[in-house]
């Protein structure tokens, strides 16, 4: 079960205690990075898909996954973590909203399987924004995400998305941040 339909990253800089853990009920910052040419963090590589108008990096050795919609997955070796990119359009009125929605309907769906860690709104370049941290219950294992989500109204939605094993989650958040920190829209 993917619990992340429409899902995104953001480019944090996290209140933390000194072991670099996220202090609860403190508000997230997003800072804007530099766009294009953006330089692509060393192990990884980078890739553009024009159907989706984006580029971003991916680790060396995540494969892309069989694509059936829109959204392009990449999975790493082990097939347990998952980067995923997507394009939602026309946006609504903001992506908070937009995740709100996604939630209800995974509660009212999948009663039990999801859990929200943190939401919030904010801004990423210059943008209307939504941060989702998260666990969900796979087949076999509870997974942790993080999805950005940044749009204007009756623009397009960009969402950055990538979820591992619960108990990996904060190995991958340095991917996630390289993913969107690289992350560019309108390329073509």
């Amino acid at each position: 079960m993917t619990v992340a339909a429409s899902v995104a990253g953001a480019a944090l800089y996290l209140d933390s205690d000194p072991g670099g853990r996220r202090r609860p009920g403190r508000r997230e910052r997003i800072r804007d990075p530099v766009l294009l040419p953006l330089p692509v963090p060393e192990g990884f590589q980078l890739v553009t898909d024009e159907t989706l108008g984006v580029a971003f990096p991916v680790p060396y050795g995540w494969k892309a996954g069989k694509r059936t919609a829109q959204p392009v997955t990449y999975t790493e070796e082990t097939g347990l973590s998952e980067l995923t990119i997507g394009v939602v359009g026309p946006a609504g009125s903001h992506p908070l909203a937009h995740f709100e929605d996604i939630e209800a309907n995974t509660k009212t769906h999948y009663p039990g399987s999801h859990r929200r860690l943190w939401m919030q709104q904010t801004t990423f370049r210059g943008q209307p924004a939504a941060v989702w941290e998260f666990t969900f219950r796979g087949r076999a294992r509870v997974f942790r995400a993080i999805d950005l989500g940044y749009s204007r109204e009756g623009e397009r939605e960009y969402d950055i998305y990538l979820s591992a094993p619960d108990f990996d989650g904060d190995a991958y958040r340095p991917t996630f941040d390289k993913v969107r920190d690289g992350f560019s829209a309108d390329v073509s």
